[in-house]
Protein backbone atom coordinates (compact mmCIF):
# COMPACT_ATOMS: atom_id res chain seq x y z
CA UNK A 1 0.00 0.00 0.00
CA UNK A 2 0.75 3.55 -0.71
CA UNK A 3 2.34 6.17 1.87
CA UNK A 4 0.78 4.54 4.60
CA UNK A 5 0.79 6.29 7.87
CA UNK A 6 -0.33 6.07 11.60
CA UNK A 7 -2.11 10.15 11.76
CA UNK A 8 -5.70 10.21 10.72
CA UNK A 9 -5.92 12.62 7.85
CA UNK A 10 -8.21 15.44 8.36
CA UNK A 11 -10.71 14.97 4.68
CA UNK A 12 -14.43 16.01 4.16
CA UNK A 13 -16.29 12.85 4.18
CA UNK A 14 -19.96 12.11 3.39
CA UNK A 15 -21.85 11.38 6.41
CA UNK A 16 -25.00 8.97 7.22
CA UNK A 17 -26.62 12.25 9.33
CA UNK A 18 -28.03 11.73 12.77
CA UNK A 19 -29.87 8.17 13.04
CA UNK A 20 -31.94 6.73 15.72
CA UNK A 21 -29.41 5.25 18.23
CA UNK A 22 -31.98 3.02 19.80
CA UNK A 23 -31.31 0.82 16.71
CA UNK A 24 -27.83 0.34 17.84
CA UNK A 25 -28.18 -0.55 21.27
CA UNK A 26 -27.37 -4.06 20.96
CA UNK A 27 -24.63 -3.55 18.76
CA UNK A 28 -23.05 -1.83 21.06
CA UNK A 29 -22.66 -4.58 23.93
CA UNK A 30 -18.79 -4.63 25.08
CA UNK A 31 -19.55 -8.96 24.81
CA UNK A 32 -16.35 -10.33 23.19
CA UNK A 33 -16.72 -11.35 19.68
CA UNK A 34 -16.66 -15.23 21.04
CA UNK A 35 -19.24 -14.96 22.52
CA UNK A 36 -21.17 -13.09 19.91
CA UNK A 37 -20.04 -15.77 17.56
CA UNK A 38 -21.13 -18.78 19.25
CA UNK A 39 -24.74 -17.28 20.76
CA UNK A 40 -25.67 -16.14 17.08
CA UNK A 41 -24.18 -19.08 15.85
CA UNK A 42 -26.18 -21.28 17.80
CA UNK A 43 -29.37 -19.53 16.94
CA UNK A 44 -28.87 -19.55 12.99
CA UNK A 45 -28.23 -23.09 13.50
CA UNK A 46 -31.23 -23.78 15.38
CA UNK A 47 -33.72 -21.52 13.07
CA UNK A 48 -32.89 -21.76 9.63
CA UNK A 49 -33.05 -24.66 7.13
CA UNK A 50 -30.19 -24.96 4.46
CA UNK A 51 -31.39 -24.42 0.72
CA UNK A 52 -28.87 -27.05 -0.49
CA UNK A 53 -28.55 -29.98 2.18
CA UNK A 54 -25.08 -32.10 1.05
CA UNK A 55 -24.12 -29.45 -1.48
CA UNK A 56 -20.41 -29.15 -1.57
CA UNK A 57 -18.02 -27.88 -4.18
CA UNK A 58 -17.58 -31.17 -6.34
CA UNK A 59 -21.58 -30.60 -6.79
CA UNK A 60 -20.56 -26.60 -8.61
CA UNK A 61 -21.93 -27.49 -12.55
CA UNK A 62 -19.07 -27.02 -15.31
CA UNK A 63 -17.84 -23.34 -15.43
CA UNK A 64 -15.64 -23.79 -18.76
CA UNK A 65 -16.59 -20.84 -20.84
CA UNK A 66 -16.70 -18.92 -17.82
CA UNK A 67 -14.58 -15.98 -16.56
CA UNK A 68 -14.19 -15.38 -12.94
CA UNK A 69 -12.27 -12.01 -10.80
CA UNK A 70 -11.85 -12.72 -7.80
CA UNK A 71 -10.00 -10.34 -5.20
CA UNK A 72 -7.51 -11.55 -3.08
CA UNK A 73 -7.26 -15.17 -3.77
CA UNK A 74 -3.39 -15.76 -2.78
CA UNK A 75 -3.87 -17.06 0.37
CA UNK A 76 -2.63 -20.48 0.19
CA UNK A 77 -2.99 -23.09 2.89
CA UNK A 78 -0.48 -23.07 5.99
CA UNK A 79 -0.14 -25.56 8.69
CA UNK A 80 0.35 -23.75 12.20
CA UNK A 81 2.01 -25.76 14.48
CA UNK A 82 1.68 -25.63 18.29
CA UNK A 83 3.26 -22.89 20.80
CA UNK A 84 2.52 -19.88 18.05
CA UNK A 85 -0.04 -17.78 17.05
CA UNK A 86 -2.61 -18.15 15.76
CA UNK A 87 -3.65 -21.80 17.71
CA UNK A 88 -2.47 -24.88 15.89
CA UNK A 89 -4.15 -25.75 12.22
CA UNK A 90 -4.25 -25.59 8.94
CA UNK A 91 -4.68 -22.22 7.92
CA UNK A 92 -6.15 -20.58 4.15
CA UNK A 93 -7.75 -17.83 2.34
CA UNK A 94 -11.64 -17.56 1.60
CA UNK A 95 -10.66 -16.55 -2.09
CA UNK A 96 -8.06 -19.22 -2.98
CA UNK A 97 -10.55 -21.97 -2.18
CA UNK A 98 -13.13 -20.43 -4.62
CA UNK A 99 -10.29 -19.78 -6.75
CA UNK A 100 -9.24 -23.68 -6.01
CA UNK A 101 -12.99 -25.61 -6.69
CA UNK A 102 -14.06 -22.90 -9.72
CA UNK A 103 -10.51 -23.06 -12.15
CA UNK A 104 -11.45 -26.63 -10.91
CA UNK A 105 -14.63 -27.24 -12.94
CA UNK A 106 -13.07 -25.39 -16.09
CA UNK A 107 -12.89 -21.46 -15.09
CA UNK A 108 -11.00 -18.36 -16.57
CA UNK A 109 -10.03 -17.70 -13.01
CA UNK A 110 -7.82 -14.34 -12.24
CA UNK A 111 -6.82 -14.07 -8.76
CA UNK A 112 -5.89 -9.91 -7.67
CA UNK A 113 -4.06 -9.13 -4.91
CA UNK A 114 -1.39 -7.38 -3.94
CA UNK A 115 1.54 -10.13 -3.24
CA UNK A 116 2.97 -11.10 -6.49
CA UNK A 117 4.83 -13.87 -4.45
CA UNK A 118 2.11 -15.20 -2.59
CA UNK A 119 -0.36 -15.02 -5.80
CA UNK A 120 2.17 -17.19 -7.95
CA UNK A 121 2.29 -19.39 -4.92
CA UNK A 122 -1.31 -20.10 -5.18
CA UNK A 123 -1.75 -19.92 -8.65
CA UNK A 124 0.81 -23.02 -8.73
CA UNK A 125 -0.42 -25.18 -6.25
CA UNK A 126 -3.95 -25.04 -7.97
CA UNK A 127 -1.80 -26.08 -11.11
CA UNK A 128 -0.85 -28.86 -9.39
CA UNK A 129 -4.09 -29.88 -8.04
CA UNK A 130 -5.75 -29.40 -11.49
CA UNK A 131 -3.29 -29.45 -14.25
CA UNK A 132 -5.62 -27.96 -17.07
CA UNK A 133 -6.77 -25.43 -14.90
CA UNK A 134 -6.71 -21.64 -16.64
CA UNK A 135 -5.93 -19.62 -13.80
CA UNK A 136 -3.52 -16.36 -13.37
CA UNK A 137 -2.63 -13.58 -11.31
CA UNK A 138 -2.61 -10.13 -11.70
CA UNK A 139 -1.59 -7.24 -9.26
CA UNK A 140 -4.25 -5.32 -7.96
CA UNK A 141 -4.16 -3.10 -4.30
CA UNK A 142 -7.86 -2.09 -3.24
CA UNK A 143 -6.71 0.20 -1.36
CA UNK A 144 -4.82 2.57 -4.09
CA UNK A 145 -7.60 3.70 -6.54
CA UNK A 146 -5.34 4.53 -9.12
CA UNK A 147 -4.00 0.19 -8.84
CA UNK A 148 -7.52 -0.43 -9.23
CA UNK A 149 -8.31 1.98 -12.45
CA UNK A 150 -4.95 -0.02 -13.72
CA UNK A 151 -6.25 -3.92 -13.06
CA UNK A 152 -9.43 -2.71 -14.15
CA UNK A 153 -8.21 -0.88 -17.68
CA UNK A 154 -5.82 -3.88 -17.99
CA UNK A 155 -8.27 -6.65 -17.79
CA UNK A 156 -10.78 -4.51 -20.40
CA UNK A 157 -8.03 -5.27 -23.39
CA UNK A 158 -7.39 -8.69 -22.20
CA UNK A 159 -11.12 -10.11 -22.01
CA UNK A 160 -14.26 -9.30 -23.92
CA UNK A 161 -16.54 -10.02 -20.90
CA UNK A 162 -16.36 -10.80 -16.75
CA UNK A 163 -18.94 -13.85 -16.21
CA UNK A 164 -17.86 -13.59 -11.77
CA UNK A 165 -16.91 -11.03 -10.06
CA UNK A 166 -15.85 -11.93 -6.55
CA UNK A 167 -15.15 -9.05 -4.13
CA UNK A 168 -13.31 -11.02 -1.56
CA UNK A 169 -10.02 -9.32 -0.51
CA UNK A 170 -10.35 -8.56 3.03
CA UNK A 171 -8.06 -6.66 5.60
CA UNK A 172 -9.17 -7.03 9.47
CA UNK A 173 -7.31 -4.05 10.15
CA UNK A 174 -4.24 -3.22 12.07
CA UNK A 175 -3.75 -2.25 15.86
CA UNK A 176 -4.07 1.17 15.48
CA UNK A 177 -5.33 3.57 12.95
CA UNK A 178 -3.75 4.23 9.58
CA UNK A 179 -4.98 5.66 6.54
CA UNK A 180 -3.84 5.64 3.01
CA UNK A 181 -2.49 7.94 0.70
CA UNK A 182 -5.71 9.56 0.00
CA UNK A 183 -6.57 10.03 3.92
CA UNK A 184 -8.92 6.87 3.84
CA UNK A 185 -8.63 4.56 7.02
CA UNK A 186 -7.07 1.02 5.52
CA UNK A 187 -9.47 -1.02 6.37
CA UNK A 188 -12.82 0.94 4.78
CA UNK A 189 -10.33 1.89 1.68
CA UNK A 190 -9.23 -1.89 1.01
CA UNK A 191 -12.60 -3.53 2.20
CA UNK A 192 -15.11 -1.45 0.77
CA UNK A 193 -14.49 1.37 -1.36
CA UNK A 194 -11.86 -0.05 -3.49
CA UNK A 195 -14.17 -2.97 -4.12
CA UNK A 196 -16.99 -0.24 -4.67
CA UNK A 197 -14.49 1.51 -7.37
CA UNK A 198 -13.49 -2.20 -8.39
CA UNK A 199 -17.26 -3.26 -9.40
CA UNK A 200 -17.89 0.03 -11.05
CA UNK A 201 -14.73 0.14 -13.43
CA UNK A 202 -15.65 -3.54 -14.75
CA UNK A 203 -19.16 -3.12 -15.57
CA UNK A 204 -19.07 -3.06 -18.94
CA UNK A 205 -17.38 -6.32 -18.92
CA UNK A 206 -19.90 -7.43 -16.66
CA UNK A 207 -22.63 -6.30 -18.70
CA UNK A 208 -21.81 -8.85 -21.42
CA UNK A 209 -21.38 -11.58 -19.11
CA UNK A 210 -22.77 -14.53 -19.51
CA UNK A 211 -25.98 -15.10 -16.66
CA UNK A 212 -23.39 -12.21 -14.92
CA UNK A 213 -23.30 -12.13 -10.72
CA UNK A 214 -21.54 -10.06 -8.41
CA UNK A 215 -21.02 -11.73 -5.01
CA UNK A 216 -19.40 -9.34 -2.05
CA UNK A 217 -18.72 -10.65 1.04
CA UNK A 218 -19.44 -9.49 4.26
CA UNK A 219 -18.96 -10.69 7.95
CA UNK A 220 -21.56 -11.83 11.28
CA UNK A 221 -19.11 -9.35 12.38
CA UNK A 222 -21.24 -6.86 10.81
CA UNK A 223 -23.90 -7.01 13.53
CA UNK A 224 -20.94 -5.45 15.51
CA UNK A 225 -21.22 -2.21 13.16
CA UNK A 226 -22.29 0.45 16.03
CA UNK A 227 -21.21 4.50 14.14
CA UNK A 228 -22.37 4.90 11.13
CA UNK A 229 -21.92 8.41 11.16
CA UNK A 230 -18.17 7.84 11.72
CA UNK A 231 -17.14 6.08 8.14
CA UNK A 232 -13.70 6.23 8.67
CA UNK A 233 -13.57 5.42 12.65
CA UNK A 234 -12.08 8.98 13.71
CA UNK A 235 -13.78 9.39 16.75
CA UNK A 236 -12.95 6.05 18.61
CA UNK A 237 -10.76 3.11 16.31
CA UNK A 238 -10.67 -0.32 16.97
CA UNK A 239 -9.80 -3.23 14.28
CA UNK A 240 -13.47 -5.13 15.09
CA UNK A 241 -14.54 -1.52 14.86
CA UNK A 242 -13.67 -0.74 11.71
CA UNK A 243 -13.80 -3.94 10.08
CA UNK A 244 -17.39 -4.67 10.70
CA UNK A 245 -18.50 -1.13 9.90
CA UNK A 246 -16.65 -2.09 6.47
CA UNK A 247 -18.74 -5.74 6.35
CA UNK A 248 -21.85 -3.91 7.23
CA UNK A 249 -21.40 -1.51 4.38
CA UNK A 250 -20.92 -4.38 2.06
CA UNK A 251 -23.84 -5.87 2.74
CA UNK A 252 -26.00 -2.60 2.30
CA UNK A 253 -23.80 -2.12 -0.91
CA UNK A 254 -24.68 -5.52 -2.57
CA UNK A 255 -28.78 -5.32 -1.94
CA UNK A 256 -28.94 -1.78 -3.00
CA UNK A 257 -26.94 -2.58 -6.37
CA UNK A 258 -29.05 -5.61 -6.78
CA UNK A 259 -32.02 -3.71 -7.11
CA UNK A 260 -30.13 -0.50 -8.97
CA UNK A 261 -29.56 -3.59 -11.27
CA UNK A 262 -33.15 -4.97 -11.50
CA UNK A 263 -34.21 -1.03 -11.86
CA UNK A 264 -31.83 -0.25 -14.68
CA UNK A 265 -31.96 -3.19 -16.55
CA UNK A 266 -28.24 -4.17 -15.85
CA UNK A 267 -29.04 -8.20 -15.89
CA UNK A 268 -26.58 -8.59 -13.23
CA UNK A 269 -27.47 -11.16 -10.49
CA UNK A 270 -25.93 -9.76 -7.15
CA UNK A 271 -25.47 -11.41 -3.81
CA UNK A 272 -23.79 -11.01 -0.54
CA UNK A 273 -22.24 -14.17 1.35
CA UNK A 274 -20.49 -14.83 4.81
CA UNK A 275 -18.24 -17.60 5.69
CA UNK A 276 -19.20 -18.01 9.60
CA UNK A 277 -16.10 -18.29 11.25
CA UNK A 278 -13.27 -19.70 9.50
CA UNK A 279 -9.45 -20.44 10.15
CA UNK A 280 -7.97 -17.54 7.53
CA UNK A 281 -5.38 -15.58 7.56
CA UNK A 282 -6.93 -12.25 8.57
CA UNK A 283 -6.43 -12.38 12.40
CA UNK A 284 -2.62 -13.49 12.54
CA UNK A 285 -1.83 -10.92 9.35
CA UNK A 286 -3.49 -8.14 10.58
CA UNK A 287 -4.75 -6.84 14.40
CA UNK A 288 -3.08 -9.99 15.88
CA UNK A 289 -3.94 -11.72 19.39
CA UNK A 290 -3.94 -8.35 21.49
CA UNK A 291 -7.47 -7.62 19.69
CA UNK A 292 -10.76 -9.08 20.22
CA UNK A 293 -10.31 -11.30 16.93
CA UNK A 294 -7.20 -12.58 18.58
CA UNK A 295 -8.52 -13.01 22.11
CA UNK A 296 -11.57 -15.27 20.68
CA UNK A 297 -9.42 -17.08 18.72
CA UNK A 298 -7.26 -18.27 21.65
CA UNK A 299 -10.56 -18.64 23.90
CA UNK A 300 -12.63 -20.53 21.07
CA UNK A 301 -10.35 -22.39 18.36
CA UNK A 302 -12.86 -24.74 18.37
CA UNK A 303 -15.29 -22.54 16.09
CA UNK A 304 -13.14 -21.61 13.77
CA UNK A 305 -13.72 -24.16 11.00
CA UNK A 306 -12.09 -25.09 7.74
CA UNK A 307 -11.76 -22.53 5.26
CA UNK A 308 -13.06 -24.93 2.94
CA UNK A 309 -16.30 -24.76 4.45
CA UNK A 310 -16.87 -21.58 4.61
CA UNK A 311 -16.21 -20.94 0.92
CA UNK A 312 -19.31 -22.73 0.28
CA UNK A 313 -21.89 -19.59 0.51
CA UNK A 314 -19.62 -17.79 -1.45
CA UNK A 315 -19.20 -20.67 -4.12
CA UNK A 316 -23.05 -21.41 -4.04
CA UNK A 317 -23.49 -17.68 -4.62
CA UNK A 318 -21.39 -17.64 -7.93
CA UNK A 319 -22.18 -20.63 -9.44
CA UNK A 320 -25.62 -22.71 -8.07
CA UNK A 321 -28.26 -22.39 -10.76
CA UNK A 322 -30.92 -21.32 -7.87
CA UNK A 323 -29.09 -19.19 -5.86
CA UNK A 324 -31.72 -15.90 -5.81
CA UNK A 325 -30.25 -12.58 -6.44
CA UNK A 326 -30.20 -9.90 -3.46
CA UNK A 327 -29.71 -12.67 -0.54
CA UNK A 328 -27.35 -13.18 1.75
CA UNK A 329 -25.83 -16.75 2.13
CA UNK A 330 -24.36 -18.17 4.47
CA UNK A 331 -23.51 -21.30 6.63
CA UNK A 332 -26.77 -22.35 8.72
CA UNK A 333 -25.94 -25.58 10.65
CA UNK A 334 -22.76 -27.14 12.54
CA UNK A 335 -22.02 -28.72 8.97
CA UNK A 336 -21.57 -25.48 7.56
CA UNK A 337 -24.54 -26.38 5.15
CA UNK A 338 -25.34 -22.98 2.57
CA UNK A 339 -28.83 -21.37 3.41
CA UNK A 340 -29.93 -17.78 3.60
CA UNK A 341 -28.18 -15.88 6.32
CA UNK A 342 -29.86 -13.89 9.21
CA UNK A 343 -29.57 -10.19 8.60
CA UNK A 344 -26.54 -8.64 10.21
CA UNK A 345 -27.34 -4.99 8.72
CA UNK A 346 -30.60 -4.84 10.24
CA UNK A 347 -30.53 -1.26 11.13
CA UNK A 348 -30.46 -0.91 6.84
CA UNK A 349 -32.72 1.63 5.69
CA UNK A 350 -33.47 3.26 1.93
CA UNK A 351 -32.30 5.90 3.13
CA UNK A 352 -29.07 5.04 4.44
CA UNK A 353 -28.26 2.77 1.13
CA UNK A 354 -28.75 6.15 -0.48
CA UNK A 355 -26.06 7.67 1.92
CA UNK A 356 -23.76 4.93 1.61
CA UNK A 357 -23.98 5.06 -2.19
CA UNK A 358 -23.32 8.70 -1.99
CA UNK A 359 -20.13 8.49 0.17
CA UNK A 360 -18.69 5.90 -1.78
CA UNK A 361 -19.55 7.86 -4.99
CA UNK A 362 -17.53 11.07 -3.39
CA UNK A 363 -14.73 8.44 -2.25
CA UNK A 364 -14.67 6.99 -5.43
CA UNK A 365 -15.71 9.68 -8.09
CA UNK A 366 -17.58 6.98 -9.98
CA UNK A 367 -21.08 5.83 -10.12
CA UNK A 368 -23.09 2.87 -11.83
CA UNK A 369 -25.86 3.58 -14.14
Amino acid sequence: MTNNTKQAVSRPFTSFGSLDRRRFLALTATASLAAVVGSQATAQENATPSVAPGWSATDIPSQVGRTVVITGGNGAPRIVREGTFPPPGEYSGLGYQDARALAGKGATVIIASRDETKGSEAVALIKAEHPEANIRFEKLDLANLASVKAFSDKLQNEVDRVDVLINNAATAGSPDRRVNGAGLELTWATNTVGHFSLTAHLMPLLRRGQNPRIVFLSSGAARRATDIDDLQTEKDYTPLKAYALSKAALLILARDLNRRSIDGGWGIHMTATHPGVVKTFLIPSGPGPDSDFGRSLLAHPERFRRTELGALSTLYASAHPEAVAGQYYGPVNDNYEVGVSEDHAAFSTAEIAARLYDALATATGQTFG
